[in-house]
């Protein structure tokens, strides 16, 4: 019965941590777009005041810096986070719940989906929220492993695809993919509907 008792106890934490987790993530991204748009009102005064051509040259391109690459980069990360989070949370659910199943060796999400079949119960073979996260995976991999640019990723197809059904969310700049604050508000909700899906069913 102790055990039980400690194996419930586990469990919850283990919801409440990944609920939260989630939450910090985007608490993290929103708190640096605010210092950043913090940073680029404070050059803006500061050009308000300047005289000098060779001090705006600069503080202009400073501005230009946080505006696109750092607000680029933090978006990239932010996504890459989000990611990795779930894929703790699926590797958790295997431990918690089907550690007996075995787990095939390719390491991307689709390993996942007969353990959450077989041993909770929810099938994502139709599923629109899976369908949308397997193909963050391949967005994933080509930020990863192709620095965002799509000609060289061993996927390009399949993000050349992807970009096309993003309604815009995602775009493709210069041969990288970019992706829009729509992009990460959606795999946010879609990570957190589906986390909560699967704990439904996991204590049906």
């Amino acid at each position: 019965m102790v055990n039980n008792l400690q194996v419930n106890i586990n469990k919850t934490l283990f919801r409440w941590a990944m609920t939260h987790n989630l939450q910090l993530i985007i608490k993290f991204h929103n708190e640096q777009k605010r210092l950043m748009k913090n940073q680029v009102s404070a050059i803006n005064e500061k050009l308000k005041a300047c005289n000098d051509k060779q001090e705006r040259k600069e503080l202009l391109h400073v501005k230009e810096v946080y505006i696109n690459t750092f607000d680029k980069l933090l978006g990239t990360n932010t996504f890459l986070m989000m990611y990795s989070h779930l894929e703790e949370f699926l590797y958790h659910v295997w431990k918690i719940f089907g550690q007996e199943q075995i787990v095939s060796n390719y390491g991307n999400l689709k390993r996942f989906k007969e353990i959450i079949r077989n041993v909770i119960g929810l099938d994502l073979s139709q599923d629109r929220e899976w369908e949308f996260i397997c193909d963050c995976e391949k967005v994933r991999n080509c930020l990863l492993h192709a620095n965002g640019r799509v000609s060289i990723s061993k996927d390009k197809n399949d993000i050349e695809r992807i970009i096309k059904k993003s309604c815009g969310h995602l775009s493709k700049k210069k041969d990288r993919v970019e992706l829009s604050g729509e992009y990460l508000d959606k795999i946010s909700n879609t990570i957190d509907s589906l986390i909560k899906r699967i704990e439904k069913a996991a204590n049906a």
